[in-house]
């Protein structure tokens, strides 16, 4: 079979593929926001394209002041869940939630998850703006990235948090006049605790994303049973010439089965002057140490992570040395920890994020020059 390329779509309507779950359950369909150069804020349309035919239809339309929605993952044959601004306040990394919304062109759309900005804050509920959702294979668990609303606004600190819904437990919530607080379909937790200056040389995390769950139903742990986790990049700091730089680096944090359970570090909700806390059994893991190479080239990883479905495997984006040239390539570590794997060494490197085929097989990246390699 000769592949060959197909130009889907034209005309003036802007169309934009997230980095997320942006083929239909079937295979027939993608779907799209139409974020123009001012990104999701001001974008106010989800559409579906048919792959067989071309056709377009837009499926969801905001209507002002609520603008502000994109970046969308089917979550299931008939429903996607999305961002989407809040109410009538100005969209903000800190100012989103999740939607989950039907494609039928019924505008039928619920909340994912729930948000409280007003103390005391309630468990389960979130205090700021949520984005990358990411359904695992049931669709019962979402993961996504997090950025809280309390902590920006009224101490300055935006570090970027990991997260996870379990949709069908409620959690209710008083909502306000101004629409700042709703309530969701989930029960919602973060599942890191990043810091705003992390000790050099430790495992403190300054930012958590890129992240994706290990396998579309867990991955086999040492012990043999299967385990649900997402991995990430997390920042970590390092000295370098008197100065913290920063670089990072692939993590792994366990997902329980029970989420109302506070962990050690504090409350799920949070306080005041703090963030939200993990539950009970979020485990971070560190599984690359690319910070510690001699050489600062060479440190550091990009993009956003994949998983094969058996998640056996996370691949992520790396410096190389190939010749006299520090070039980024295609690496995997196993989820159970041990030495990376350097997959490609393509002249000029990669570019872009990593793509698992369907059956786990190979490795798809694209290279400096468009041309489309696969790595085994």
């Amino acid at each position: 079979m000769n592949p060959t390329e197909r130009i889907l779509t034209s005309g003036p309507l802007p169309m934009d593929l997230d980095n997320n779950l942006n083929f239909s359950p079937d295979g027939r369909s993608l779907v799209f926001d139409c974020r123009d150069a001012r990104g999701i804020d001001g974008c106010a349309e989800l559409g579906l394209v048919d792959i067989a035919t071309g056709k377009v239809n837009i499926f969801y339309r905001q209507q002002p002041p609520v603008l502000g929605v994109g970046a969308a993952s089917w979550l299931n044959a008939r429903e996607v869940v999305a961002i989407h601004a809040i109410g009538g306040l100005r969209y903000d990394f800190t100012v989103r939630g999740g939607m989950i919304i039907s494609t039928d062109g019924s505008g039928s759309a619920r909340w994912l998850d729930s948000r409280d900005v007003t103390p005391p804050f309630t468990p389960g509920a979130l205090r700021g703006g949520t984005h990358k959702h990411e359904p695992d294979g049931t669709g019962k668990w979402v993961g996504f990235t997090y950025n809280d609303h309390i902590m920006k606004t009224e101490h300055g600190s935006d570090v970027r948090n990991v997260g996870v819904s379990l949709r069908g437990p409620t959690v209710k919530v008083a909502e306000d006049r101004e629409g700042r607080c709703f309530t969701g379909e989930s029960f919602s937790v973060l599942l890191t605790a990043c810091v705003e200056t992390p000790t050099p040389g430790s495992d403190e995390i300054r930012r958590a994303e890129g992240d994706c769950w290990v396998g579309r139903s867990g991955y086999k742990t040492a012990s043999v049973a299967r385990g649900r986790a997402r991995a990430f990049r997390g920042q970590v700091a390092v000295r370098e010439a008197g100065e913290t730089a920063y670089y990072s680096e692939v993590f792994l944090v366990t997902v329980p089965e029970e989420l109302t359970i506070p962990g050690p570090l504090g409350p799920l909700s949070g306080r005041e002057d703090d963030y939200p806390k993990p539950p009970h059994g979020a485990r971070v893991t560190r599984l690359t140490h690319t910070a510690k190479k001699a050489n600062s080239a060479l440190r550091g990883v990009k993009g956003h992570l994949r998983c094969p479905d058996s998640g056996k495997w996370i691949a992520y984006i790396g410096p190389a040395a190939r010749g006299g040239a520090i070039e980024d390539q295609v690496f995997v570590v196993s989820p159970l920890g041990g030495e990376p794997k350097q997959l490609s060494s393509i002249p000029g490197g990669v570019m872009g994020d990593p793509r698992f085929s369907p059956d786990g097989a190979y490795v798809a990246a694209a290279a400096s020059d468009g041309s489309v390699w696969t790595f085994s």
